[in-house]
Parts: C-alpha cells; sequence; structure tokens
C-alpha cells in the first residue's frame, strides 16, 4: 500500500522540490562544518562540541533528505543517475535541476575540503597534546630521583592522565 502511495505522490515536481530540500540540507551542513572549523582554529572547548552536535544533526539531516531523494530517482528512473535524471526533465524544470545539481556538486566539494581542514586540525590539537604530556613527564622525572635500596628508580614510561580542561 505505501509503495502505492509513494508511486502516486511521486511527480517531476516531487522530485525538484526533494532535491531542492536536499541542497538545501547539505547547505546547512556546509556552514555546520566551517563553523567547526572556525571554532577548532579559534580553540574554544564548549563551542567545539557545540558544532559537532550542530554538525551532526545537519549530516542526519541532509542524509534523510539525500535517502527521500535518491528512493524517489531509484523508483522513476532505475539506475539512472542524477545528472542524467535531470538531462532527461521536462523544459520548464530543467533550469532548476541542473541548478541544484550544480549546488550540490559543489557544496560537497567544499564539505570535503573543511572535512581534511577539521581532521588535520584535530590531529595537530591531540600532537600537541601529546608533546606537552611528553613535556610536563620530562619535568615531572628530571628532578631528584628517589633512592632505593639498589639504585635509582627509572622514570616511568607510562602516560599522565590530563584533566579536559588542560
Amino acid at each position: 500500500m505505501s509503495a502505492q502511495v509513494a508511486a502516486a505522490t511521486d511527480s517531476w515536481e516531487a522530485f525538484a522540490a526533494a532535491l531542492a530540500e536536499e541542497a538545501a540540507a547539505l547547505g546547512r551542513l556546509h556552514g555546520a562544518s566551517g563553523k567547526l572549523t572556525r571554532v577548532l582554529i579559534a580553540n574554544l572547548p564548549l563551542e567545539i562540541a557545540s558544532a559537532e552536535r550542530e554538525l551532526d544533526a545537519a549530516r542526519r539531516a541532509f542524509a534523510s533528505a539525500s535517502a527521500r531523494r535518491r528512493g524517489m530517482q531509484a523508483r522513476g528512473f532505475g539506475k539512472m543517475t542524477l545528472r542524467q535524471v535531470c538531462a532527461y526533465a521536462p523544459r520548464r524544470l530543467a533550469l532548476p535541476l541542473n541548478q541544484r545539481l550544480y549546488e550540490l556538486t559543489t557544496l560537497s566539494i567544499g564539505i570535503r575540503i573543511s572535512n581534511a581542514n577539521n581532521r588535520a586540525l584535530i590531529a595537530s590539537g591531540l600532537e600537541r597534546l601529546m608533546k606537552v604530556t611528553a613535556a610536563m613527564q620530562r619535568c615531572a622525572n628530571e628532578g631528584p630521583r628517589t633512592y632505593k635500596r639498589r639504585g635509582f628508580i627509572p622514570p616511568p614510561t607510562n602516560s599522565v592522565l590530563v584533566s579536559s580542561r588542560a
């Protein structure tokens, strides 16, 4: 029954609306990814957590919109690509559909660049944290060592716990 209802509501206008919704959701995802990049650069822990939550919500919304559009596309056009579907569209919808396809293409490229930048920023932050931890270990172990009966205690090789506020 639901397949019949979905097939009855599938039209070029509904497909164009689903594609526009997907492009808008990808735009919000791009904005959230850019916000995460800015707060990672500013090194603001509370805003980083907030931006991560916002990015996850935008990612879920985009995945939902994309799944709806892909379902309509698969029901109506089988294995045709989105570019082929946009080329096959009626003349009155060809321009808006191709515009949305262009938006999806450019925004997805921008998101890939932002994600690569965010990964690099997070990796450099973790590397900085490892250097700080190593420096703390060296400082703690370079002072006067405790004498044991059979010699000095060797410096520890295990890690130092650092609070989340550090």
